[in-house]
């Protein structure tokens, strides 16, 4: 019987790539409507249509799964990013980190799971937080080294630091954008306000990387 039903296996279930690519379509299918509460091997089991003990047999369990998936967002993440590149290079480092801070903030307000992810960094377990954040920065390192080629920041300034800054500040902005009607006063359902903001990230990066 056993090997009955072993050949009455739906092919795709046999085709390994096939199947992991479903599993984690189905691992961010649930992030996305139901957070890391809703998150699970069961219900990443139900929701792909596997045996959970083929997430077992793939991933090792959660972690393995969730470190998969991380795998699979810091991709997304970098695709999103490097769409927003103009068709010629930037000149300085200033206008790296200009590119870099506008496209996020796009992201961040218009894609569903870029803004989900933020809030999972900020509720999720810590082997949870840990894969989401590693995803983020595997991007943003990947992204930084296809883009910068050899231009350096300013020798005066801590770059790391002052980008940890803003894309921290971005990111709380896009998170308050959408749980609060106003941020510190600005009303978030207006576009003029997002207008307002855009402008004042770009003076803050010249500001800070302006060319002597």
């Amino acid at each position: 019987m056993a090997a009955r039903n072993a050949d009455e296996e739906p092919a795709r279930m046999r085709d390994r790539p096939a199947t992991e690519a479903r599993i984690l379509e189905a691992a961010q299918a649930i992030l996305i409507a139901a957070g890391p509460g809703g998150f699970g091997v069961n219900a990443v089991a139900r929701e792909a249509g596997v045996d959970k003990q083929l997430i077992y047999r793939y991933y090792g369990g959660l972690d393995g799964l969730l470190e998969a998936l991380g795998v699979r967002l810091a991709q997304w993440w970098q695709e999103k990013l490097m769409a927003g590149l103009p068709q010629t290079p930037v000149e300085n480092y200033g206008e790296l980190i200009e590119l870099l801070a506008l496209q996020l903030l796009h992201i961040v307000r218009s894609e569903p799971l870029a803004l989900q992810s933020l809030l999972w960094e900020l509720t999720g377990s810590e082997s949870f937080v840990k894969s989401l954040s590693a995803s983020r920065a595997r991007a943003y390192g990947a992204w930084m080294a296809g883009v910068r080629g050899g231009l350096e920041p300013p020798e005066d300034v801590d770059a790391p630091a002052i980008n940890a800054l803003l894309i921290a500040a971005i990111s709380q902005i896009a998170l308050a954008g959408r749980q609060a009607d106003t941020i510190i006063g600005l009303p978030t359902n207006d576009p003029a306000t997002w207008d307002r903001l855009e402008k004042s990230l770009l003076r803050l990066v010249r500001g800070v990387y302006a060319r002597p």
